[in-house]
């Protein structure tokens, strides 16, 4: 019987933080822009998870 690798693709996300922008559209063009997009995880975890690109960003208002 032949045999296969099985692997779970898994959503997570990462706080990039707050920026000023005239719209939603403006907010996520920085955040691809922004060096705080990049993700590492401990050595421990590292065994289990590979760590790909940052794929999609969510933009959420600020309300203060």
């Amino acid at each position: 019987m032949p045999k296969y690798r099985m692997y779970g693709v898994l959503d997570a996300t990462k706080y990039l933080g707050e920026v000023e922008a005239e719209n939603k559209e403006q907010a996520e063009e920085k955040a691809w822009e922004s060096d705080e997009q990049h993700v590492s995880i401990c050595h421990h975890c590292s065994g289990e998870f590979d760590l790909g690109d940052m794929i999609r960003v969510i933009v959420e208002e600020v309300e203060e």
